[in-house]
């Protein structure tokens, strides 16, 4: 019996040694793979298989055949690729375009108004505005514009400008040579009816015989104020002076250069005609009787 038990002693000893050196190994190998962390190895760059271009044509027994039944059957047309459409903007067209006058304050009270030649369509852009979706308005100055088209500046002039397209006719007369306006008393004039529309025919002249600058109160534009007037200029006929704030035409707010050009616009068929202004700091009242 003793006999027999031992060599299944032994063998159970030898099988737990061998455990607990096993359980050893593990211990010691994790422990030391913490105090010595091994980089990891580089995976070789295994080169990607090409993605297989799917043949249609393949498939094109099955149509003829017509294994899906006989509206199914017919020939392969192969698909052509289309090339995509060019996105590319047309050629800025420089004659297209007319300066009719500017507004120059700061970066975001800097305006102009240009008018497109073929639809005769009058605008007014600040400074950075696409003008007619062709082309960035990148600088202002008095009498010409830049606008920033396909990376090229091109420059566009008002009509009286040196280099211009052409010169205006004054309109600050009537056709026998009699002046636009007369002052009849204190902050009272008449103005000739058909002079008056002739200016507001052609606004581009009107805004080149002043400089119009917007007038900033308590952080907002109150108007615009006037300066280098024209005496002869349809401003300087109706009495107004240099410095003077426009504020109102016919209780209409002039404190955007949009509402500006309404306003001067809206003139026409009117009888009459109130401006509101400030002179030397004291409000003023203007009144016009058309004629």
């Amino acid at each position: 019996m003793n006999r027999c038990l031992t060599p299944i002693n032994l063998a159970l000893s030898a099988t737990i040694i061998a455990l607990l050196a096993l359980i050893a190994s593990d211990v010691a190998s994790y422990r030391l793979g913490h105090l010595f962390p091994r980089s990891p190895a580089r995976r070789e760059a295994q080169p990607q298989a090409a993605p297989l271009s799917e043949d249609l044509s393949i498939y094109s027994p099955i149509l003829e055949k017509g294994l899906f039944g006989k509206a199914t059957q017919g020939k392969l047309t192969p698909l052509t690729p289309q090339s995509p459409k060019s996105s590319a903007q047309p050629p800025f067209a420089q004659t297209d375009y007319t300066l009719l006058g500017t507004v120059i304050g700061s970066f975001r009270e800097t305006y102009a108004l240009i008018q497109k030649n073929s639809s005769k369509e009058e605008r007014v852009f600040r400074l950075g505005d696409t003008v007619f979706g062709a082309g960035t308005l990148a600088s202002v100055a008095r009498e010409s514009v830049e606008i920033l088209a396909a990376g090229t500046k091109v420059r566009i002039a008002t009509p009286t400008a040196a280099g211009g397209a052409g010169t205006a006719a004054p309109v600050s007369t009537t056709a026998q040579g009699q002046a636009m306006a007369s002052q009849v008393g204190s902050g009272s004039y008449v103005i000739d009816q058909r002079a008056l529309n002739a200016s507001l025919d052609n606004i581009g002249q009107t805004m080149t015989d002043a400089r119009l600058l917007p007038s900033i109160k308590d952080g907002k534009v109150e108007g615009f104020r006037v300066s280098e007037v024209k005496p002869q200029g349809i401003f300087g006929t109706i009495g107004i002076k240099n410095g003077d704030v426009l504020l109102r035409i016919n209780e209409f707010p002039i404190d955007s250069p949009e509402k500006a050009i309404q306003s001067f616009a809206s003139l026409k068929g009117q009888n009459r005609i109130k401006l509101d202004l400030v002179r030397d700091g004291q409000p003023a009242t203007f009144n016009y009787e058309i004629r």
